[in-house]
């Protein structure tokens, strides 16, 4: 059988064919929209880790200082201050103490927020990554149908409705997908926030 289109169909199929890019055309856009869409969340879910994750430091060095006054504070208990110097001593302590309590309830949920963030944001990267790879499928499928109108050759057809399964297999793929996974790594604090944590014991 010629790899041909038949000359008596040629209209009717480069109609269908048209008709065809077309819809390629719009499936195409709206991947494109969701990729984009993508990449905006990954990012702001990045920032917004990075920033909690900063905010979260800040707040260990100040719970470290802190201790470090109440460590003070009882070294000079230990001594021998007034009655008067000892209860201006001891509020000061039970004011240290309580702010580094408050500062464990805080950062427990500033922690949680950017570990939950920086894990939407690789998810997003990886939903991206799909998408993207899609999209470019669908490009290639428009280039493939495309010839078919120059060369009137019937393979680029068929070559181009198998890129399109292909590519919207994968679009499905990066919108249905379990994609938690991949921000398993992610839901870690960085190494920098980690020493501020031990070295406050």
């Amino acid at each position: 059988m010629s790899e041909g289109l038949p000359h008596h169909a040629e209209n009717p199929q480069q109609k269908q064919i048209g008709i065809f890019i077309s819809v390629l055309a719009v499936i195409m856009a709206i991947v494109s929209a969701v990729t984009n869409q993508q990449a905006n969340q990954m990012i702001v879910k990045e920032v917004k880790a990075s920033n909690g994750f900063a905010w979260y430091q800040s707040k260990r060095q100040r719970s470290y200082a802190n201790e470090l006054e109440i460590k003070r504070i009882e070294f000079e208990l230990a001594g021998t201050p007034t009655e008067a110097q000892r209860k201006i001593i001891e509020a000061q302590k039970e004011k240290f103490t309580a702010k580094n309590a408050e500062y464990e309830g805080e950062n427990k949920k500033i922690l949680a927020d950017a570990e939950a963030d920086r894990a939407a944001a690789a998810t997003a990267s990886h939903k991206h990554h799909w998408f993207e790879l899609s999209e470019i499928c669908l490009h290639i499928a428009v280039v493939l149908c495309s010839l078919v109108l120059l060369t009137e050759l019937g393979i680029f057809l068929k070559l181009g409705i198998i890129v399109t399964v292909a590519g919207l297999a994968i679009a499905a793929y990066a919108h249905f997908g379990n994609h938690s996974h991949h921000g398993s790594e992610a839901g870690h604090a960085p190494a920098a926030v980690k020493p501020a944590e031990t070295s406050g014991h």
